[in-house]
């Protein structure tokens, strides 16, 4: 099946997250100039239409690269332009400003509009015509302004920063929720030699590195219904399946697989010691399998166990959710040890599922999926305390339920969806900083190594022999590497 021009330009963005604007690109020398631009692994350029000859050049560019590079046109500001564009074989049109008639008549030639804004109604406006590709235009010092925009936009928009741009700005741009920049006279210049346009080039998307979404490889797939709470423990990761019911690990080549008495839904160390959550109570967990209760737990009737954290003196705090799934009946708990009594900290929860303590310990963030928040709560983990939640954010727009939850070393939350086939990243405010897509239906859990790379569990549960064909990895363990 031939991928529309919307595709193909996505597709293009996540080869190489970098647009060149080729402003007072020549037709004498727009093929050589182009080519470098290929070498260097640039997919995406544009000549403004303030350039001279531009529609020549643009009609060049698009015969000779046939769609290797996808051609598009900038400065574009009225309709007959638009179609003008569209007979030479266009891919794309960029305006500086947001015109409603430009994007219509761009989406209505099969082209993909990306129209300039620089405040939230015009970014709206954009999103109302039909544009998803947004030009955030100037982009130098909008970190701040992209960040808090970010947080209200749809999920399937997407920011594209242009002007004043500089290297150093990117990783900034980046958390603020910019997939990808425009890069002008500091990539190209009129009478810039084809080498020196590559060079730029290469040394760009070397810089972008910071822009780029990784990639979750499968690295093993013991096949799991439901995979649950990994956590790395010396050369090794641990997780669960509480269905089969057993303990498996990962050891960089292998994995293993111990069986296990009862269920176990979460694992943590406290004090050295491996832990976790049983269904009415704590338990600690010997390597071979044996599994040493602690006091039962006094939850609501039809409850259960689900996930775990553990605090810096090695205190449990677990979460509780209803068999049947009953909005209100979950709740979280608090234990010094495994083998001491715990008490309720906080009710009137409907799933509590991620949990994760922030770096001063100050506050504890809990999933609530039934719900589809993540909650922050007050803690004290010296007196094992919470106080009153605050909803960090409702996932709106972002697709799946949230799942398990981990803190990078960065200090960010990541959010394994499932049912959404991704893991997200989220900001401060709760906006989704990245979406780092994951090659199984239902994403179950994560959590990072001391190097900062990344591991993910997945689950089979429900899912169609079509849906499991589709994502054979299901009920695997993934990973992604580090960030350079």
């Amino acid at each position: 099946m031939t991928a529309t021009r919307e595709e193909a330009f996505d597709q293009a963005l996540e080869a190489a997250p970098l647009i060149a604007i080729l402003r007072g690109l020549t037709p004498t020398e727009a093929i050589a100039v182009g080519e470098a631009l290929y070498a260097a692994g640039v997919r995406l350029a544009e000549v403004p239409l303030n350039s001279p000859d531009p529609y020549e050049s643009i009609a060049l560019l698009c015969q000779h690269f046939q769609g290797r590079m996808l051609i598009g046109a900038g400065t574009v500001l009225r309709t007959d332009e638009v179609e003008r564009l569209a007979s030479i074989g266009c891919a794309f049109v960029v305006s500086p400003n947001t015109d409603a008639g430009v994007i219509g008549a761009t989406l209505a030639a099969g082209m993909v509009p990306l129209p300039g804004f620089s405040t939230p109604s015009e970014a709206f406006a954009a999103l109302a015509a039909g544009a998803r590709h947004l030009k955030a235009f100037p982009a130098h010092g909008a970190q701040q302004r992209l960040a808090a925009l970010s947080a209200v936009l749809p999920p399937q928009a997407r920011l594209i920063a242009v002007g004043g741009v500089q290297p150093a700005d990117l990783a900034g741009l980046g958390k603020a929720g910019v997939c990808a920049v425009g890069i002008g006279s500091d990539l190209y210049r009129p009478g810039h030699a084809p080498a020196q346009v590559q060079a730029r080039a290469q040394a760009w998307l070397t810089a972008m590195d910071s822009l780029r979404a990784p990639a979750a490889q499968l690295v093993c797939n013991p096949r799991t219904m439901v995979g649950e709470s990994p956590m790395v423990v010396g050369e090794q990761v641990l997780w669960a399946d509480p269905t089969r019911p057993c303990l498996l690990s990962w050891d960089g080549r292998e994995c293993h697989e111990v069986r296990l008495p009862e269920p176990v839904w979460a694992l943590g160390i406290s004090r050295g010691e491996l832990v976790g959550n049983g269904e009415p109570w704590f338990v600690r967990l010997g390597r071979a399998g044996e599994v040493e209760r602690g006091p039962p737990i006094a939850m609501a009737p039809g409850c259960r166990l689900n996930d775990l954290v553990i605090d810096s003196r090695g205190g449990l705090w677990g979460g509780s959710m209803h068999r049947g799934l009953l909005a209100g009946k979950g709740a979280l708990f608090h234990a010094p040890a495994f083998d001491q009594p715990a008490r309720v900290v906080a009710e009137g929860l409907g799933v509590a599922n991620g949990m994760a303590f922030s770096q001063d310990e100050k506050t504890l963030f809990v999933i609530d999926t039934l719900a589809r928040t993540l909650l922050a709560y007050p803690a004290d983990t010296l007196g094992g305390r919470l106080g009153e939640p605050r909803v960090v954010t409702d996932f709106l727009g972002v697709p799946g339920k949230p799942d398990g939850m981990a803190l990078s070393p960065e200090g960010t939350l990541w959010v394994a969806m499932w049912g959404g086939e991704a893991v997200v990243e989220l900001a401060d405010n709760g906006a989704v900083l990245r979406s780092v897509p994951v090659p199984a239906h239902h994403v179950g859990s994560l959590c990072f190594d001391p190097g900062g790379g990344m591991f993910i569990t997945t689950a089979r549960a429900r899912l169609t022999p079509e849906a499991l064909e589709r994502w054979p990895g299901s009920g695997g363990l993934f990973r992604v590497a580090p960030r350079r």
